[in-house]
């Protein structure tokens, strides 16, 4: 069966050229192209400068182009050329040439959308010569190359395309893929892709899965785009790269990755790898989450590490990086705790592991590694170690205090025959005695009762730290005890030419308290200022009301050394003694302003201090006046026994939750029992730590936070509580003891809301705590 004669758009010859343009092959007629061989030509030397320029551009429309007739001895009318191209993979192009009136014999064997490759004997013409090397060409390409037109028909397929389906290219050619292909999802995505080539006209890319006939599935990555075929028939050119291997390796790279995050998941591990000298470094998802971040949240710089850690650890943690990265002496593997900030504002305590990488000169150049989260672990060592602390200054506490109860109690006992004899002898008991004898007793009579106030002021200390110090309260006359303590100290201050002066506004006359402890008080006070007042000074004791008669205030002052602001605070320390060299001009144990401060507490009072260095100092002790309602002398507890709560009264109509945070026994008892009463419910905190921790757990309605504390002190705590987000409002009340210029500014710079200073009326505590209340 003959083809049937070409149409005028039939092409009559085909190109095949590099990206320059210059010809590899040509299969067709030449007539009008001079010369025979158009190999080696190019495509400007063929039709011109412009022409070729728009060829080599891929132009979709086709191009005509006017040329004489076959020879110029022929003469004739002019014919019109239609040159077309389309871009071959690779680089190049494939041109084809239509010229009118082309018979069609010499028309590539293509009339039924195919291109046969029926074998070529030695006699066929050039043209089906070059056709046979066109498809060989094709046929070597390892790509699946292929056309398919609006039906979904082969029009032409290579080799490779039909290893594939297990079959011949001439078997293929005009078979839609369903009739040699079982697998129904993988045809639809065929068809799929293919349909939306011919709707767009544009150029589509797809990962199709291909199963094989003899079972086997291979991964293919198909590029199609539309081909214009010279007639104006629009086709679908398809190139397909199988990328089975490849595939398979990026499967196995995505499991491996996987299981190696399930892995780090599980262990917690939040794992890091940076490239010495660079900025970049890789977080995992779980490194950031261990801050408590979002994976986008952090950018993944060496900063993010750098400034996150906690400026006491930051110095260690760089100096390990530094020296494992250059001396490989030290190894190729280390470990580093330290701190880092998380997003809250919080601390963790994390464990970086890592692995250096090194070059040829044992440098590294690479660190890869992971973090742990070790922050309960520490928790656990902290308090294990704190707990075992703690007992060990228990038992020193107790062992001390036992050994200062039982010395006292020895020494009292030969010290009352000394005193006791002393006295007998001066009175002449045993015989007249002589001004001079007289004189010498009086010497050992003085320094026998400073020794025995001594031994007293010991024996006070050792029962007050082990809760068994008691006070008797009664009814004190204010003027009364003012006087005594007066004339206790009169003689002395007389020795020393020391002036006293006395003052009272007389408007409290009585406070509830323990007679024997409030003398004391004033006299420690009073001997105090004479000890560090010089000759020719003065000292005075000052009296009078406070909050509008409910409190009274006995102020000591004198016009001695004064003492420097940085060493108040150490004044009532048990022991302490600011001038405690082997030259020091004052004599004393350092417990007297111990056991005032102990005594003050005990009162529910407050204790002031205002000292100028050489100028003097101002001791303020504010007791309330009728605030303490007991009918049984009160007895100071340890510190772990919680006040038993009052019935709570019938107009209290919620437990809304306080928390107060102060150290002091005396201090907390009557507040707790206030506040409940008033239908609030209490929660004590004895030092900074546990107050912190008490306000996360509660969320409390506000906060009475004393200033002085052991393990963290009330302004630390004020601004651990501001610095994190779940603690940030709540409102807090410095309710201290702490009355020197310029402490009220400090507490309310550190966090506070409010600021009262101690002793406080309770219904005005009730009063402020209402107002925050109420704004809640």
């Amino acid at each position: 069966m003959n083809p049937p004669p070409a149409s005028p758009s039939s092409p009559a010859l085909m190109l095949v050229t590099n990206e320059a343009g210059r010809v590899l092959s040509s299969c067709g007629r030449q007539e009008g192209l001079s010369g025979t061989a158009l190999e080696g030509r190019t495509l400007a030397e063929l039709f011109g400068e412009e022409p070729s320029r728009q060829l080599l551009a891929g132009r979709p429309d086709s191009l005509g182009l006017s040329r004489g007739g076959p020879t110029p001895e022929e003469g004739g009318e002019p014919s019109v050329w239609h040159l077309r191209s389309q871009p071959l993979v690779g680089g190049g192009v494939l041109v084809s040439v239509s010229i009118p009136e082309a018979l069609a014999s010499e028309v590539p064997a293509a009339w039924e959308r195919r291109i046969s490759r029926r074998l070529l004997s030695s006699n066929e013409d050039l043209l089906g010569q070059q056709r046979a090397f066109m498809l060989s060409i094709l046929d070597a390409d390892p790509s699946l190359v292929y056309v398919t037109d609006r039906q979904g028909r082969f029009v032409f397929a290579n080799k490779a395309l039909a290893d594939a389906y297990a079959t011949t290219p001439d078997e293929i050619v005009l078979h839609r893929p369903a009739e040699m292909h079982s697998n129904q999802e993988e045809l639809e995505v065929f068809a799929d892709v293919d349909q939306r080539v011919f709707t767009t006209g544009a150029e589509a890319r797809q990962l199709e899965r291909f199963t094989k006939p003899d079972g086997t599935v291979g991964w293919y990555d198909t590029l199609k785009r539309p081909l214009l075929a010279p007639s104006g028939e629009l086709f679908v050119l398809g190139i397909t790269v199988e990328i089975t291997e490849r595939v398979r390796v990026e499967q196995q790279l995505h499991d491996a990755k996987q299981r190696l995050e399930l892995a780090v998941g599980a262990g917690s591990l939040g794992l890091w790898d940076w490239t010495v000298g660079e900025d970049h470094v890789y977080y995992s998802p779980t490194w950031k989450a261990q801050l408590g971040y979002e994976e986008h949240e952090l950018p993944d710089t060496f900063a993010t590490w750098k400034d996150n850690i906690h400026p006491e650890d930051v110095e260690n943690a760089l100096q390990t990086f530094q020296q494992h990265v250059t001396d490989a002496s030290r190894g190729d593997r280390f470990m580093s705790e330290f701190r880092m900030r998380t997003k809250d504002g919080s601390w963790r305590w994390i464990a970086g592991y890592g692995l250096v990488v090194r070059n040829e000169k044992g440098l590294g150049v690479r660190i890869t590694g992971y973090h742990l989260d070790i922050s309960e672990r520490r928790q656990r060592e902290q308090e294990a170690e704190l707990r075992r602390d703690n007992a060990r200054l228990a038992h020193l506490a107790r062992m001390k205090d036992e050994f200062l109860a039982n010395m006292s109690h020895e020494l009292r006992t030969p010290l009352n025959a000394v005193l006791g004899q002393a006295e007998a002898m001066a009175e002449g008991i045993f015989g007249p005695v002589t001004e001079q004898q007289r004189g010498s007793l009086q010497t050992i009579e003085e320094s026998g009762r400073h020794l025995l106030s001594l031994i007293n002021d010991v024996l006070d200390i050792a029962k007050s730290n082990a809760g068994h110090l008691e006070l008797d309260f009664e009814e004190v006359p204010v003027e009364e005890v003012s006087q005594e303590s007066l004339r206790l100290v009169r003689e002395q201050a007389r020795r020393k030419k020391i002036s006293v002066a006395y003052s009272s506004d007389g408007e409290v006359q009585y406070l509830r308290a323990d007679r024997r402890r409030l003398r004391q008080i004033l006299i420690n006070l009073l001997s105090n200022a004479m000890k560090f007042t010089r000759e020719g000074g003065r000292i005075g004791l000052e009296v009078a009301s406070r909050e509008e008669g409910d409190a009274v205030a006995f102020t000591v002052w004198d016009t001695g050394a004064g003492i420097a602001r940085e060493d108040v605070k150490r004044i009532f320390e048990p022991f302490v003694q600011l001038d405690a060299g082997l030259a020091r001009q004052n004599e004393g144990s350092g417990l007297g302003l111990a056991l005032v401060r102990r005594f003050v507490d005990l009162h529910h009072g407050m204790l002031e201090v205002d000292s100028e260095v050489d100028r003097g100092s101002r001791f303020t002790v504010v007791l309330p006046v009728g605030e303490i309602l007991a009918e049984e002398p009160a007895r100071s507890a340890s510190p772990s026994t919680e006040p038993a709560p009052p019935t709570v009264r019938p107009d209290s109509t919620s437990q809304r939750t306080v928390v107060i945070a102060d150290d002091s026994e005396a201090n907390t008892r009557h507040l707790h029992g206030y506040l409940v009463a008033h239908g609030y419910s209490v929660r004590i905190a004895r030092d900074g730590l546990e107050a912190v921790r008490l306000c996360r757990e509660v969320r409390p309605l506000v906060v009475l936070m004393d200033i002085q504390m052991p393990r963290l002190d009330g302004l630390e705590a004020i601004r651990c509580l501001r610095a994190e987000r779940v603690t940030a409002s709540i409102p807090i009340i410095a309710l201290t003891a702490l009355a020197m210029p310029g402490d009220r500014e400090r507490c309310l710079e550190a966090g506070a809301n409010e600021y009262l200073s101690k002793p406080v009326r309770l219904r005005q505590v009730l009063e402020v705590m209402r107002r925050f209340e109420a704004r809640a």
